[in-house]
């Protein structure tokens, strides 16, 4: 009877060590599987916030772009306008000077 007291004792024994080692090793798998997913998550977020970034300078670049087009065109207009301006003057000028001469 002592004897297999003795015998019991040492399987459970040797089951909570099982156990233990079963638990340590679930643990440590947990922690690791965690860590990875941890990882992963962060480089998605990495990258989202690259695209996200990207998309971003697009659409300054395209704003940007825009801006300086129309800036060009108002210039042109300007230009165009001025050009007009001094040939009516150059006009008036000559004819002013003819005006004078006779």
């Amino acid at each position: 009877m002592v004897e297999e007291t003795i015998r019991a004792i040492k399987e459970a024994e040797a089951q909570a060590e099982q156990i233990v080692k079963e638990a340590q090793s679930k643990g440590s798998q947990l922690l690791s599987d965690a860590a990875k997913d941890a990882a992963q998550l962060k480089e998605n977020e990495i990258q989202q916030a690259k695209q996200k970034a990207v998309r971003a300078m697009e659409t300054a670049r395209a704003e940007g772009e825009q801006a300086l087009t129309d800036a060009q065109s108002a210039l042109s207009d300007e230009i165009r306008s001025l050009k007009e301006t001094a040939a009516q003057k150059a006009e008036e000028a000559v004819d002013l000077v003819i005006s004078k001469l006779v």
